[in-house]
């Protein structure tokens, strides 16, 4: 006879503690696996992470940095601690990167048309960087004005009109063509679309041969001014590190004024508004210049490498596992860099630790299924995303599950620090089929999807869910909404117009006691839920037809 069993009085003090928990052990049963995986988020395990992941002693996360690598270590260890896997034996993607320090005196922009010449300003008129990763970058040919840069067959749309454009400096305009009232819907009206992006227009000139670029600044076509410019491309930039065979036919992008490009169109007696007028029809042709440019963007190359730091939880259904769902958040930040108020470190609590929170304790969730999701889930915390959403770049380009089997991609970028919501924002929800989803869990959550609040702005396509839309993976960044609980209507408002004043990569996006985490915990649920039924779902989302980011066939 056991030990236990030869004492009564333990025995029946056993049964009573059995009989008192038993209902609760029941109900625990009774939940259903993602019941389970979302009463797991709890505002104190987020508040821990978004302390320690935006303390001084990270150093402002950038990557490559002591900070970087400390935060990215810090992790990985919570992705073990919550029983979620490596991925490919080991918590790091390592991603190769080029930093490249600008050489003002040494950069040039100048343009001749017979015996006359107009030498730019660097600072004041232009900006030129290295596309190509050379230190020495140059590129020289005649400009050639190209209207809006855009090539959309499903707008009918072709500024370039199949020319071929090898060896030729292209100038284009900023965003999109315009939509005349005819056709309010043309380039999706006021939002922003794809082919708006400084970004694309030199992808498009690459596809044509293009040698460099010239992209004209207008301060309400691309949604900032020139002092942003001015900022961003006169520091230390990052950019991928292209493998030594590699080769780019655009050695030279460059920013300029719109004051700056009438006046070099002059030499050649071209008036840009003329132009643009010109450009805002679906008649237009490149325009030939006779115009020598000649531009150089020198600078001093370093290269390093940084980390994305991902993790899995593998599916159920032996077939389905095969594919996945992604969540994606961004730990990097600027760094230490230059004082406000004698506060040099740029903590980047809001933007983004208070994602990568949410990514911790959603991987956490996910663990704890049982069963678990027919599909399986990837959790990617990547690196560079301040810089041109490098980390979730390079994992397009070497992706641990191939593109064609990933369902979706669900992207976190600033996690409510204010208090609950009664509303979602969902940047791409409209795009594909991913939207009846979020509908869904919007219901069942009492909350409103809303639009974007600035889509001529373009925000779709300035976080890490974009290279993968790119690249043909319906994705979206699930954000808070704006209408806060037991708040008057324009608090929300308010408090977002404030942050991004005051705190927006400034050293005063900081951690602070006062965050009401409720709404970060309403946000992960709710993006949690969204992918558990993707990772559930018969089939896998695509866009809608006529999508500029359709899978390739």
């Amino acid at each position: 006879m056991s030990w236990f069993a030869d004492r009564p009085i333990l025995r029946r003090a056993a049964l009573r503690v059995a009989c008192a928990t038993l209902p609760a052990l029941l109900a625990l049963t009774a939940l259903d696996p993602l019941q389970t995986a979302l009463q797991s988020v709890r505002a104190h395990q987020l508040r821990a992470h978004l302390w320690l992941l935006s303390h001084d002693r990270m150093e402002g996360r950038a990557p490559g940095t002591r900070g970087g690598e400390l935060a990215a270590l810090y992790i990985a260890s919570q992705f073990t601690r919550g029983g979620v896997e490596p991925l490919d034996g080991s918590y790091i993607q390592q991603v190769p990167l080029l930093a490249m320090t600008p050489l003002p005196a040494r950069s040039a922009a100048t343009f001749t048309r017979e015996s006359q010449v107009v030498a730019l300003d660097y600072g004041t008129q232009f900006f030129a960087w290295a596309e190509n990763g050379d230190s020495l970058a140059r590129a020289e040919g005649e400009l050639v004005f190209a209207g809006y840069g855009v090539t959309a067959p499903e707008y009918d749309w072709d500024d370039y009109g199949g020319r071929d454009l090898r060896g030729k400096i292209v100038m284009v305009l900023v965003n999109d063509p315009p939509a005349p009232p005819e056709e309010p819907l043309l380039f999706d009206g006021r939002a922003m679309t794809y082919y708006g992006r400084w970004t694309y227009k030199i992808e498009e000139a690459r596809r044509r041969g293009a040698a460099g670029v010239v992209i004209i600044h207008e301060t309400v076509a691309a949604g900032y001014p020139w002092s942003v410019v001015q900022t961003s491309w006169s520091a230390e930039r990052l950019s991928l590190a292209r493998a030594a065979d590699e080769r780019d036919s655009v050695a030279v992008g460059a920013w300029v004024t719109r004051a700056a490009a009438d006046s070099l169109l002059r030499l050649a007696g071209l008036d840009l508004d003329g132009l643009t007028a010109r450009a805002a029809r679906r008649s237009f042709v490149p325009v030939a210049t006779g115009i020598r440019a000649s531009l150089s963007a020198p600078g001093r190359a370093r290269r390093f490498d940084a980390v994305n730091v991902w993790a899995v939880v593998r599916g159920s259904d032996p077939v389905l596992r095969e594919q996945a769902v992604v969540y994606t958040a961004h730990y990097d930040h600027l760094g230490i860099a230059e004082p406000v108020d004698g506060d040099s470190i740029y903590n980047g609590a809001y933007d983004n630790a208070s994602g990568v929170a949410a990514l911790i304790e959603i991987a956490e969730g996910f663990s704890l299924m049982h069963p678990r999701p027919a599909r399986s889930v990837v959790f990617l915390a990547t690196t560079g995303e301040e810089m041109g959403l490098l980390g979730a770049e390079y994992y397009v380009r070497n992706p641990a599950v191939p593109l064609a089997l990933t369902a979706a991609v669900i992207n976190l970028d600033g996690v409510n620090v204010w208090g609950e919501t009664d509303d979602i924002i969902v940047l791409g929800g409209e795009r594909s089929t991913i939207g009846p989803f979020l509908q869904r869990r919007a219901n069942d959550m009492n909350l409103r999807i809303t639009g974007d609040r600035s889509p001529e702005r373009g925000f779709y396509f300035r976080s890490d869910q974009f290279p993968f839309a790119r690249a043909g993976v319906p994705a979206v960044k699930v954000e808070h909404g704006t209408h806060f609980r037991d708040r008057p209507a324009e608090w929300g408002e308010r408090v977002l117009r404030r942050y991004e004043g005051e705190r927006y990569h400034q050293p005063a996006d900081e951690f602070s006691p006062e965050f009401d985490l409720a709404g970060a915990v309403q946000q992960a649920r709710f993006a949690l839920s969204v992918g558990y039924d993707i990772a559930q779902a018969d089939s896998m989302p695509d866009w809608y037809v006529g999508s500029e980011f359709q899978r390739p066939p």
